[in-house]
């Protein structure tokens, strides 16, 4: 009986292998020269200084600017913490696009409900669109593109190594290391629709890092809190957690009720909370305490083994 496809089946492993090898290498190196396309085309429009949210969405992109949004409203006191971790607006709605859209969704939502229901939220694509409009995001449309080729080559070498698969275990071919190889290019197919999903968040441009580095050099500086470092106002709860997210707002209890807890694999979050049922959180004044644990393992193990042709099919 001759080789399926005129090809042996070790001879198969061996070109299966150097296509997969291949494919990544092409990935890696497309990807790369994309993202360095992307960050070059733009440059950066004279304008405003950048506001705080802008420079949010920069270092952290959109979750970023609505933590941000939210640390400016609980420490102005328009919006309050329970024990549960859940906020809920008080006071009128604020006048500023990103934190009305905060506030207007804050009904007993926790920060990652809210981050959620605001992320695509007209305000947020204003401030999308602000940026653009100064060249500090670069170009979504290139590094798309590019993850879309190392998609497509992805699953082409997958659709052959299932069709090869196929094939081998029809005439009763050993396929033990094919299954593993097919196991493998299925993985890499996953992770490329990944990238290519995320490849659609806009990225700094190398107009908005210069931006970026020179407001997290300016709040660094000798500068007084409150006062105005090249273009950007110093000091607060939003310029803390703009630049260094949640864990960096000044009340170290209340940061510790903003961020959302940790999202284990199976979907599931871990987190206790030692608050009191009638307690709540303001700037003003808190007795938060809280705390979370989290334990996980795993184990697997695995082994094939196969006889006489290879197991390449």
């Amino acid at each position: 009986m001759g080789d399926p496809w005129g090809i042996s089946g070790p001879d198969f492993v061996v070109l299966y292998i150097a296509l997969l090898i291949v494919v990544l290498l092409v990935r890696v190196v497309v990807s790369s020269v994309a993202r360095r396309r992307a960050l070059r085309a733009d440059a950066q429009q004279p304008g405003q200084p950048p506001t705080v949210y802008q420079l949010a969405y920069l270092a952290g992109g959109p979750d970023r600017a609505v933590d941000t949004a939210i640390a400016a409203l609980v420490e102005r006191g328009q919006l309050r913490v329970n024990s549960y971790k859940q906020l809920s607006q008080a006071g009128p709605l604020p006048a500023e696009p990103l934190e009305r859209a905060v506030a207007e969704v804050a009904r007993l939502k926790t920060t990652a409900a809210i981050r959620a229901s605001v992320r695509r939220s007209a305000a947020m694509r204003a401030l999308e669109d602000g940026l653009d409009q100064r060249g500090l995001l670069a170009s979504a449309s290139a590094l798309r593109q590019a993850k879309t080729f190392g998609l497509v080559l992805q699953l082409a070498v997958l659709a052959l190594g299932v069709v090869r698969l196929v094939n081998g275990i029809s005439l009763g071919r050993p396929v033990g290391i094919l299954v593993f190889l097919v196991l493998v290019a299925t993985l890499l197919a996953i992770m490329a629709l990944v990238l290519r999903t995320k490849a659609g968040l806009r990225q700094p441009s190398a107009a908005g890092h210069r931006v970026l580095g020179q407001a997290r050099s300016a709040s660094s500086g000798p500068v007084p809190a409150g006062a105005l470092a090249g273009g950007v106002l110093l000091g607060g709860a939003a310029a803390a957690v703009a630049l260094g997210g949640l864990a960096r707002y000044p009340d170290e209890e209340l940061s510790a009720a903003l961020v959302p807890p940790a999202t284990s694999f199976g979907g599931g979050s871990s987190g206790g909370s030692s608050f009191g049922s009638g307690s709540s959180c303001s700037s003003s004044s808190s007795s938060c305490s809280s705390g979370s644990s989290c334990s996980s393992g795993s184990s697997c193990g695995g082994g094939s083994s196969c006889g006489g042709g290879g197991c390449g099919g």
